[in-house]
């Protein structure tokens, strides 16, 4: 019975250690080349880091000003295995409602709340760029898509130059920066959504994880009894 107990432990600890991998998602530069500072580092401006204006969750900024971001980047796969991504609302300082999509489908926009998260299992494959784009209050969008990269213009149109820039916080957990494009804004707090890649338990580990787990309560259940 000790044996078998200790061969369950295992398992259980075997199923754990399946759990853990980490490189899913990195960015990958595009077309855009970086422009103004605020598009290479926090500028002193950006209210999500220094909380002068604005609706942010609680949580202590992940960066600070003067954090150098990615700009021209957008924000691909490295794995060719299926991964659970997590998206959370962040917060704005934008008065527009602008809106976050994840494949075509609304996510965050100016009902949501700081913590809010939305989380699915990305199928793409190895490289491929994540379908997210972000719509400001003009109806104008920027995809995540290497094709117009992070910044899209409409010509004739000042206030359409709506554009986002990364942040990396650690492997697999980026901070994604969105500037709308209104006139005398670029700093890059109009919405701001964190995203971390991680695992996607398989059904055989998660079975064996439950076997050891099981075996080792029927065990200290026994122990007690004597």
């Amino acid at each position: 019975m000790k044996k078998l107990t200790q061969g369950l432990a295992m398992a259980a600890a075997v199923g754990f250690a399946g759990v853990a991998q980490a490189a899913y998602i990195d960015s990958v530069a595009n077309a855009n080349a970086p422009g103004a500072v605020a598009e290479q580092s926090v500028p002193g401006d950006n209210d999500y880091a220094t909380r002068n204006g604005g609706v942010w969750t609680a949580d202590a900024p992940l960066y600070s000003v003067g954090s150098t971001v990615l700009f021209g980047h957008n924000l691909k796969t490295t794995s060719s295995d299926p991964f659970k991504l997590t998206f959370t609302y962040l917060g704005k300082e934008a008065q527009d409602n602008n809106q976050f999509y994840w494949n075509n489908n609304l996510v965050f926009d100016e009902t949501n709340n700081p913590d809010d998260t939305f989380s699915t299992i990305f199928y793409g494959g190895m490289d491929a760029l994540l379908t997210f784009s972000f719509v400001n209050g003009n109806n104008v969008e920027v995809f995540n898509d290497g094709a117009n990269g992070s910044q899209r213009n409409v010509a004739s149109d000042p206030k359409s130059s709506v554009n986002f820039n990364l942040f990396s916080v650690s492997e697999d957990y980026f901070l994604i920066s969105f500037d709308d494009g209104w006139s005398g804004d670029d700093n890059h707090d109009d919405m701001v959504i964190a995203v971390r890649a991680s695992k996607v338990p398989e059904p055989g580990t998660l079975a064996l994880l439950g076997l050891g787990l099981a075996g080792i309560a029927v065990r200290m259940k026994g122990s007690k009894k004597a």
